[in-house]
């Protein structure tokens, strides 16, 4: 049997510093090799199908959420996988319409999926509070039932004048515009965006370690402090207003911090989730808005869809003898914005991602999937709404789709979720649908609007190639033109 004479070997001619960082480079390459073969052959999501390097490194989806255009890339996964595709080593994608309830939702005799640790909210954290979104389960059902009331429906009735008001001056704006050239369409707040960007940059130090770990902690120290510091100051910003607004607490003025702030005094709330949630509605019950409304005048006002803007226009002018009548009550009964509002919520949800979540331990089953406990699934709302396995013409703004909702046989309507589903979908959902009404409604019964130019940017061919999505858009300039309508 040969033995390796190691004084004579050719290595330590390179001296013992070069022979150590040969054979660490070694052990290293074999470990790679190690993992590589385990999380491709041997690991128990191995029988998925997705991308070779997806199923070995985070790399591939964590380079694609820093560029700004991760839905578009596991989109095109579903176009060459199918339904289910694994785009990380332990990660799964669906895009069905039955993973909605499978994930999200409630089923008797399973448990709730919990949010992954991959997450991460777009509010910088504060000691002994956290958001609605971001709370364990047990805090999230408490402050859910404190919140609720600020969004009931009566709660919402009582809010109206409010939300109309800003309508009207939002209107009266609009129309001194409407006397020039075209506008700036775009619902702008750059503090916004850039917390939504630094929210992106966070997530991706936890898809490439795990939270919590070292690595992942060495991954954000690595993070720019002004990256991190936008947060902090949307922040700062919000706990300024909700304090001096709390130091009107006597005020009969019902807006959302009246019906917060007697949950407070019930104990329900503690100062710093009042603080922490209200910075997450600023972020969630205006730049969502503000990006689909932004999103919906593009489609309807591009050449080719002149026709559903004359049909919604004619709805709205045909339904109100004046400005003065248009309420939410009455805008809810019209069932062609109902349809194009819907519509756009398909076509450009203002959040396209997937919202993680984590498998129970024991496993449970997705879509007819068995999927082991641990595993980080979700629906990617943009692959979802723009399958044709779930959509006819996915790429095409048909209303029509939600007019007769129990005999469309071509579309499968139960796979567009943008407000999410479950004990953990939008609580201000009913809130968003106000003002998008009222904001379309005054908007189009007093103008007609047009595209000004061709907003090129704003195209939606291959994907909005020109436009990146962290968790929401970051909405470049959208130039209208608006003209006061004729009489």
């Amino acid at each position: 049997m040969a033995v390796l004479d190691w004084e004579n070997s050719p290595f330590t001619r390179f001296g013992a510093a070069v022979t150590s960082a040969i054979a660490f480079g070694t052990v290293i390459v074999i470990y790679i090799l190690v993992v590589a073969i385990y999380r491709l052959y041997f690991h128990p999501l191995a029988r998925f199908p997705g991308p070779f390097w997806s199923r070995i490194t985070p790399i591939p989806i964590t380079w694609n959420l820093l560029r700004g255009r991760i839905p578009f890339y596991v989109k095109a996964c579903h176009d060459k996988y199918g339904s289910v595709v694994r785009v990380s080593p332990n990660e799964l994608c669906f895009d069905d319409e039955s993973a909605w309830k499978d994930i999200y939702g409630s089923r008797p005799g399973h448990k709730n999926f919990h949010k992954d640790p991959i997450h991460v909210g777009s509010i910088a954290a504060v000691h002994g509070a956290s958001t609605i979104t971001m709370a364990n389960d047990a805090d999230h059902a408490r402050q859910r039932r404190a919140l609720s009331h600020a969004f009931s429906t009566k709660a919402l009735m009582e809010q109206e004048y409010i939300v109309k008001n800003y309508v009207n001056v939002f209107s009266q704006k609009m129309q001194e515009f409407a006397q020039g050239d075209g506008i700036d369409f775009r619902f702008w707040v750059p503090l916004i965006s850039e917390s939504i960007k630094a929210g992106a940059i966070e997530q991706a130090t936890r898809r490439m370690a795990e939270t919590g770990s070292p690595l992942q902690r060495f991954f954000q120290w690595c993070i720019p402090a002004r990256v991190a510091e936008t947060r902090k100051q949307h922040l700062d910003y919000s706990k300024e207003k909700i304090l001096k607004r709390m130091e009107q607490k006597s005020s009969d003025h019902r807006d959302f911090l009246y019906y917060v702030m007697k949950q407070q005094d019930k104990g329900d709330l503690n100062l710093g989730e009042v603080i922490v949630n209200g910075a997450l509605f600023i972020i969630a019950g205006t730049e969502t808005t503000a990006g689909f409304l932004t999103g919906l005048f593009n489609l309807i006002t591009r050449a080719n869809n002149k026709h559903i803007l004359d049909k919604l226009t004619h709805e709205i002018r045909s339904s109100f003898k004046s400005d003065a009548d248009l309420n939410f009550e009455d805008l809810v009964k019209l069932p062609y914005m109902t349809a194009v509002i819907e519509e756009g919520l398909r076509m450009f949800p203002s959040a396209p991602i997937g919202f993680v979540r984590t498998v129970p331990s024991g496993g449970d089953s997705i879509s007819g999937h068995f999927i082991p406990g641990g595993t980080t699934v979700s629906v990617c709302m943009w692959a979802a709404t723009h399958s044709a396995r779930n959509f006819a013409d996915p790429y095409v703004f048909r209303p029509e789709r939600w007019l007769d909702r129990e005999n469309n046989k071509t579309d499968k309507l139960g796979a567009s979720n943008a407000f999410s589903l479950g004990p953990r979908g939008c609580i201000g959902r009913n809130l968003s649908y106000m003002e998008m009404r009222l904001i379309i409604g005054k908007l189009l019964w007093h103008n007609d609007v047009e595209m000004y130019g061709n907003n090129d940017v704003w195209n939606p061919r291959n994907e909005y190639e020109n436009m990146v999505v962290y968790n929401n858009w970051i909405k470049p300039s959208l130039k209208l033109k608006l003209k006061p309508r004729k009489s």
